[in-house]
């Protein structure tokens, strides 16, 4: 199954970077998965993912209904339906691949979306906050485990 890796995210926004830091993690430990990092979706990286079959989505997510750092995982169709209004860079995805799906576009058969829960996305700052720091290693091990990516 051909996979490709997502990270979606600004790393000079606190926490808002947490998907890509998250992504090229996991680019260090499975180098033989594709990642790409972008700061926003839809239209602009619909293009990356024509052609593979699964597509793994890391964003941040700021719900305010969970812990700082806390792992969540949804479908296309649940993001879209009950979250999408939470991350400033899915506004376009959804209209996207329908569009691209109407063109019979190769679009991937699976998307798997994985959002974190963060704090901060405003402060101008290249780390995250401690709580999304201390949570980022176990979050590459439990995507990396649950998608068998090695």
């Amino acid at each position: 199954m051909k996979t490709l890796v997502l990270g979606l995210g600004n790393t000079i926004l606190c926490d808002d970077g947490a998907g890509i830091h998250v992504a090229d993690e996991i680019q260090k430990r499975c180098p033989e998965i594709d990642v790409l990092d972008a700061s926003a979706a839809g239209f602009r990286v619909i293009d990356e993912i024509i052609g593979y079959d699964r597509l793994i989505m890391i964003d941040s997510i700021r719900t305010r209904k969970v812990e700082t750092g806390t792992l969540m995982r949804f479908s296309l169709e649940e993001f879209n339906r009950t979250l999408h209004h939470t991350s400033p860079h899915d506004i376009s995805l959804f209209e996207a691949f329908e569009i691209m799906k109407s063109h019979d576009e190769k679009l991937p058969g699976k998307v798997i979306i994985y959002g974190i829960e963060v704090e901060d996305t405003m402060t101008f700052s290249e780390k995250c906050t401690a709580s999304v720091e201390k949570a980022i290693p176990g979050i590459v091990d439990t995507i990396i485990k649950e998608q068998s990516l090695h």
